[in-house]
């Protein structure tokens, strides 16, 4: 499979973080990640996040007095960043980061949705298509994965996902399911060339406001465990256990430095 068939797809995970050595001591204690330095063209070292399935990630260091908290960003891999840019603002999005290269590896930009979720749009460089560069080396560029660990799901809370459906069709080519109920509100399964990525959940009218952020969710073999776990390393709780029936339990975390993610275990 080539580029054309990984357009759409998310493929790699910065950790937006103000604490990079806190965070990368948590998640690496949660998850057993392995943390690989690697040098990067023009960038110095940089540390990426691995499972046995390859590298998926990132920390990028936030300054201390940054306005917002410490998140998680993902990428989606495009044909042409520069063209994305433009058609995502056509469709009512707007452009937070123009586009830059990052030697080697390819070219970004940071965009934001109609109700203001930023992602990075992402173009890969012949060497990072060849699977040689660091941190590059999962199957087709998906950095998605149901292994301990592993982003196996994305998800964005909205007031009203409407205007969401025709922009990221358009930009992206995802496919909507049907709407169907959850915790009084409504849930939309995305589809991204032909597999299931994420959704998106309308907000109930009584549930708390979230910002419009998209959220990670990692795989784990044990939700009870991996809570236990993530506040004996300094996580908060958000969010308890909850069952999805026929489909597995999951739970939200707020890491030490303040990023919000699930966890996810499959049913077996």
């Amino acid at each position: 499979m080539g580029l054309k068939d990984q357009i759409g797809s998310f493929c790699w995970w910065s950790l937006m973080t103000k604490d990079i050595t806190t965070a990368n001591t948590f998640y690496q204690k949660l998850f057993d990640w392995t943390l690989d330095n690697v040098a990067v063209t023009g960038q110095g070292k940089t540390t990426i996040y691995t499972t046995k399935n390859g590298g998926f990630g990132s920390p990028i260091p936030l300054p201390k007095d940054f306005p917002g908290a410490s998140h998680w960003m993902a990428y989606v891999t495009v044909a042409d960043v520069d063209n994305a840019c433009q058609k995502a603002e056509s469709l009512g999005g707007q452009v937070c980061a123009p586009p830059f290269d990052i030697p080697t590896i390819g070219r970004t930009a940071i965009i934001t949705d109609p109700i203001g979720a930023a992602f990075h749009i992402f173009t890969p460089g012949a060497d990072t298509l060849s699977s040689d560069a660091p941190g590059t080396n999962r199957d087709n560029l998906n950095g998605m994965g149901r292994e301990p660990g592993e982003i196996c799901w994305m998800e964005l809370m909205a007031d009203d996902p409407t205007p969401l459906f025709s922009f990221y069709t358009a930009l992206f080519g995802w496919a909507f399911a049907e709407p169907m109920p959850m915790n009084g509100g409504e849930y939309i399964s995305i589809t991204a060339n032909g597999s299931p990525v994420g959704g998106l959940m309308k907000r109930a009218p009584n549930s708390p406001p979230m910002p419009p952020v998209w959220l990670n969710y990692f795989a784990v073999e044990s939700v009870d465990d991996g809570l236990a776990k993530a506040e004996n390393l300094g996580g908060t709780v958000i969010l308890s256990k909850m069952e999805l029936p026929d489909t597995g339990s999951f739970a939200l975390i707020e890491d030490p430095t303040g990023s919000l993610f699930y966890l996810f275990e499959w049913l077996r």
